[in-house]
């Protein structure tokens, strides 16, 4: 296991590019078919069925995203990323929006060499719920 900053920027600066085109399905191509997105603590989301209304939820704010990686390893094909991120403005619709978290996600090399996320927990860190 190494720490590997080159995948970490080529997989985040793609999901950042697909946030700011505001495509829930440009968005989605950062993770592989069965991935599963955690869009609150507790609430697992698989397959792009599922991920794609969670993604329309936050680009629906019209705001960027910031997001920071504070840690990355890669074991062969397979990544952990810890990665700050923020969301803070005034969205669309007119109201307040302060979102931040820490993430922890799961990555994996394709065939292609195209890093995409298996898992997406976005609260990563956040307290058990329940």
């Amino acid at each position: 296991m190494f720490y590997w900053e080159g995948m970490t920027h080529a997989l985040v600066s793609a999901y950042e590019k697909a946030f700011a085109s505001a495509s829930a399905v440009a968005l989605d191509r950062c993770y592989e078919p069965d991935a599963v997105l955690v869009p609150r603590p507790g609430t697992p989301l698989a397959g792009a069925a599922q991920r794609i209304p969670a993604h329309e939820h936050l680009l629906g704010f019209g705001l960027p995203m910031t997001v920071s990686v504070r840690h990355a390893y890669v074991a062969g094909d397979i990544a952990l990323l810890i990665v700050d991120w923020s969301m803070t403005g005034t969205s669309r619709q007119g109201f307040p929006v302060d979102l931040s978290g820490t993430a922890t996600d799961v990555a994996r090399r394709g065939d292609d060499g195209v890093w995409r996320y298996v898992i997406d927990n976005p609260f990563g860190v956040a307290p058990p719920v329940g």
